[in-house]
């Protein structure tokens, strides 16, 4: 029974960095381990000593694993790109927009919320009324 042998094709002191290399590697359908990750987690002050997290591969698949490596070096696997990026803010201010809460906030319930945290006096207080509020009944 023959034993597969491991290759080093990287070192991370970065425990993100090397996850996110190794979760890359396992999507790619290589077998890619992390060693010394509990080492470089718990003692973090260690990890430079014992030369960070070892990201590990079969022998047989040291060569497309360093290709793949390569290429996420090189941005290949960047998800935005420069013109994007305004298409995008313009999407995600949209979109908060719409999932913002109705403001209720009114002055009396701010001076409330001060005497019981200040005084532990609860006081009563009355909401802004809004759109959201309104109930439409059907005669």
């Amino acid at each position: 029974m023959g034993r597969t042998m491991f290759t080093t094709v990287a070192s991370y002191s970065d425990p993100l960095e090397a996850h996110l290399a190794c979760g890359l590697l396992q999507a790619e359908g290589l077998d890619a381990r992390l060693d010394d990750t509990g080492t470089a987690i718990a003692n973090w002050e260690w990890r430079l000593a014992i030369g960070g997290m070892r990201l590990r591969v079969p022998d047989a698949q040291a060569i497309h694993a360093r290709r793949v490596l390569a290429e996420l070096d090189a941005g290949a696997y960047a998800l935005d790109t420069a013109e994007d990026e305004a298409t995008d803010a313009a999407e995600a201010a949209a979109d908060d927009a719409r999932l913002l809460p109705p403001d209720r906030e009114s002055v009396s319930s701010r001076l409330a919320w001060a005497a019981l945290m200040l005084l532990g006096l609860p006081l009563p207080w009355r909401r802004r009324r809004g759109a959201a509020d309104e109930v439409v009944r059907k005669a």
